[in-house]
């Protein structure tokens, strides 16, 4: 467990939540159409309904960005691919 909250601290580690992130905004999703469907608060459920849709596509835009940035990195994509401090220290050495 600790070494998972260690990988959430590094620079960048915190892409390892998408998975949970969405899955929770997809819960959400189903609990708010669900009520909906009910008839509690219909045009409350309905504009959650309209924000979590655009959580979840903001979610997928972002993680596409940071896949993207990391290809062309040449880093590997997924949750260990993050910025170490060796490479922080490179990036502020340079003197132009």
């Amino acid at each position: 467990m600790s070494s998972f909250i260690s990988e959430l601290l590094k620079p960048g580690g915190g892409i390892a939540l998408i998975p949970f992130i969405r899955m929770t905004i997809a819960t959400l999703l189903i609990m708010v159409v669900l009520m909906f469907i009910a008839g509690v608060a219909r045009i409350h459920m309905a504009v959650l309904a309209f924000l979590s849709v655009g959580l979840l596509i903001s979610i997928s835009w972002f993680e596409k960005a940071w896949n993207d940035v990391q290809s062309k990195r040449g880093g590997s994509t997924g949750a260990d691919s993050s910025i170490g401090a060796g490479s922080r220290r490179k990036e502020q050495e340079k003197t132009d």
